[in-house]
C-alpha cells in the first residue's frame, strides 16, 4: 500500500470529520422519522381495530335486518290471511 503524504492526510481529516458530522445528522433525522412512522403505525393499527369492530357490528346488523325482513314478511302474510278470514266471516253474516 503506498504511503499517503502528510499534506494529503491533513486535507482528508477535515473532510472525514465533516462527513462524520453529516452522517450523524442524517442518522438523527432518520431516527426522528422512524419514531414518527412508529407513532403513525400505532395510530393506524388502532384505527384498523376500530374499523374491524365496526365491520363486524355492521355484519351483525345486516343479519338482524334480514331476519327482521323475513319476520315482517311472515307477519304481513299472517295479517292478510286473518283479514281474509274476517272478511269471509263478515260476508257470511
Amino acid at each position: 500500500m503506498p504511503k499517503i503524504p502528510m499534506d494529503k492526510l491533513e486535507e482528508l481529516i477535515p473532510q472525514l470529520v465533516e462527513e462524520a458530522r453529516l452522517l450523524r445528522e442524517d442518522n438523527q433525522r432518520l431516527q426522528k422519522e422512524a419514531r414518527s412512522y412508529r407513532v403513525d403505525l400505532e395510530r393506524f393499527q388502532k384505527d384498523d381495530v376500530k374499523l374491524q369492530n365496526k365491520v363486524k357490528r355492521l355484519g351483525e346488523l345486516e343479519s338482524v335486518h334480514k331476519r327482521l325482513e323475513r319476520d315482517q314478511s311472515k307477519i304481513r302474510s299472517t295479517v292478510k290471511n286473518l283479514l281474509a278470514g274476517i272478511e269471509k266471516i263478515s260476508v257470511g253474516l
